[in-house]
């Protein structure tokens, strides 16, 4: 049968506060300085991604503001390559507008020299013609005097319709 002794008690008793002991000696404290050197170091590797974290945000911040900056720069670069554009446009057309008006002017005076050019030889020939006519009239005919008043009144009347023509 079993027994129960005090001097048995009090002898596990002390086996188990010195096994404690040596356990706490040997195993539980180097396994918890392990442990708070672990906890260190994942305390430190936190610490630095969270200061890498927040100096990516100010990188990344840094850098849409200069993209913001580098946007609105190059659309004012755009809106004044515009500007530009359009006032070139515009002094082109103005200098094709001016040179075609002077173009057409000239051959505006060219085409009136040319119509007076024309008028004054006709004005000649029908002149000439007249007189063929006449000298041809006054050859076949007695009444000199008569002829000579047509041939005067022939050379007024077409002059006449010729110079209100020109005007």
């Amino acid at each position: 049968m079993l027994r129960v002794e005090l001097w048995d008690i009090l002898f596990i008793l002390i086996n188990l506060i010195v096994l404690y002991a040596v356990m706490r000696l040997v195993l539980i404290k180097p396994i918890r300085k392990v442990i708070e050197q672990r906890q260190a170091i994942i305390d430190k590797g936190l610490r630095h991604a969270k200061n890498s974290e927040e100096n990516a945000r100010a990188l990344e911040n840094l850098w849409n503001e200069k993209i913001a900056s580098v946007e609105e720069k190059s659309a004012d670069m755009i809106a004044q390559a515009r500007k530009n554009a359009q006032i070139e446009y515009d002094k082109m057309i103005g200098n094709a507008n001016s040179e075609a008006a002077g173009i057409v002017e000239r051959a505006r005076k060219s085409m009136d020299l040319e119509k007076d050019k024309a008028i004054s030889e006709l004005q000649s020939q029908i002149a000439d013609i007249a007189i063929d006519a006449t000298k041809k009239v006054l050859e076949n005919s007695d009444l000199s005097s008569i002829d000579n008043s047509l041939y005067e009144k022939f050379l007024t009347k077409s002059g006449d319709a010729d110079d209100s023509d020109s005007h």
